[in-house]
């Protein structure tokens, strides 16, 4: 963790330098330079934040009645500043194009026009992205965004799983890791990636065994 705030703080520290000695030059360029410091100011709160959050420990008397898991807000922050990046090029280049009436300029000109438009569209989806419910865990079942809940009792073997991408051109490369919410519904596999959600692995098991017997005991 140490090294990874240390990492990020050197390349914020450099980006936020660039950005000022630019403020004299170019506003537009500056402010992408901002922009990346403050990606980076993210990512050492997110460092931490993991390292913190580790810590957390759930009890069954003081679980809430319902934990409501969202998208992280931290990955959408850095989503809307990275494509925020995005839209201050397409901006630069709208300023510096000098449009002729031909076809090629006015051709140029839709394209930035397109570009600028497709990366405000992603940071307003982003922001959207905040307020949505992913998952919702209470003493009846599990809910998946919208879909009806899933009763505990025709859920079995509910655990977090892992799964290693792996291609055939990288075999013996770094295989990247991505983490699932799975469970039977029924005799169905249900399963939902939770690696961009506002919850670590050890937290969400922790709920789920929680709440599971909760259910068990109020059966009883």
């Amino acid at each position: 963790m140490k090294f990874g705030i240390i990492f990020y703080t050197i390349l914020g520290i450099l980006a936020f330098t660039i950005g000022v000695y630019l403020l004299q030059y170019n506003f537009i360029i500056s402010i992408i330079f901002f922009i990346g410091a403050f990606i980076n100011g993210i990512f050492i709160h997110k460092e931490y934040s993991i390292h913190k959050n580790d810590k957390i420990e759930y009890q069954e008397n003081t679980v809430p009645d319902e934990i409501v898991i969202k998208y992280s807000r931290s990955g959408r922050i850095i989503a809307i500043s990275t494509y925020s990046i995005f839209v201050m090029v397409g901006i630069l280049f709208l300023l510096s194009i000098i449009i002729k009436p031909n076809f090629a300029s006015i051709l140029v000109l839709i394209l930035l026009i397109g570009f600028t438009g497709y990366f405000i569209v992603k940071i307003v989806l982003e922001i959207k992205k905040m307020s949505k419910i992913i998952i919702s865990i209470n003493r009846k079942g599990i809910q998946i965004k919208d879909n009806p809940r899933y009763l505990w009792n025709d859920i079995q073997l509910e655990k977090i799983t892992s799964k290693h991408l792996v291609s055939r051109e990288s075999k013996h490369d770094y295989k990247p890791e991505i983490n699932y919410l799975y469970f039977f519904h029924n005799n169905e596999k249900v399963e939902i990636k939770i690696d961009d959600l506002d919850i670590n692995n050890y937290q969400l098991a922790q709920i789920l065994k929680i709440f599971r017997s909760i259910h068990n005991n109020f059966r009883l």
